[in-house]
């Protein structure tokens, strides 16, 4: 991973208080984790941390753009994607191989913070599970027309006339 040792924050460098590190991500850092569902991409990832004398609390925030395939139309889209995570990173010399939900463990004398594996995580985590948005609120409209209009007919998947309407005219 020395091709990513850009993505380490100088903790033991660092005063006491808030910090920010800013992080500009696209497919040439995913190309470096094996089969990654990220081939095409641009995002912003901040880590925004507050240091302490025995912990650090970090907020992260992802906002970019995937580069993907409409899962309605199949046309191809540069999908908005966005996320806001928080965790802990506590210093433990003898725990720093465990990692729990929520918390990390680094060494007190460590002199970096590798975020590689955290920022691919997070960007994942962002990614929606369905890659849909209302794309006609954009101008021009990258979705397939043709293909969304088909999707609106009577007796389409997504129509207005659902099984479930019948359900709802029950008192």
């Amino acid at each position: 991973m020395d091709a990513l040792k850009q993505y380490a924050i100088p903790v033991r460098s660092l005063g006491i208080g808030m910090h920010e590190f800013n992080f500009e991500i696209d497919w040439s850092f995913f190309r470096h984790f094996s089969a990654s569902p990220v081939e095409q991409g641009r995002f912003d990832v901040q880590f925004a941390l507050d240091k302490q004398h025995d912990h650090l609390l970090v907020r992260i925030s992802v906002q970019g753009l995937l580069d993907t395939e409409c899962d309605r139309c199949l046309a191809p889209i540069a999908m908005p994607v966005q996320g806001e995570y928080g965790m802990i990173v506590k210093y433990d010399d003898e725990r720093v191989t465990e990692s729990h939900e929520d918390v990390v463990y680094i060494t007190r004398d460590a002199p970096g913070w590798q975020v590689a594996q955290l920022i691919y995580e997070f960007v994942l985590l962002s990614i929606p599970v369905s890659k849909t948005y209302d794309c006609r609120s954009q101008q021009p409209v990258p979705c397939d027309e043709e293909a969304l209009q088909k999707l609106d007919e009577p007796g389409a998947p997504n129509a207005g006339d659902s099984v479930w309407d019948v359900l709802k005219q029950i008192e």
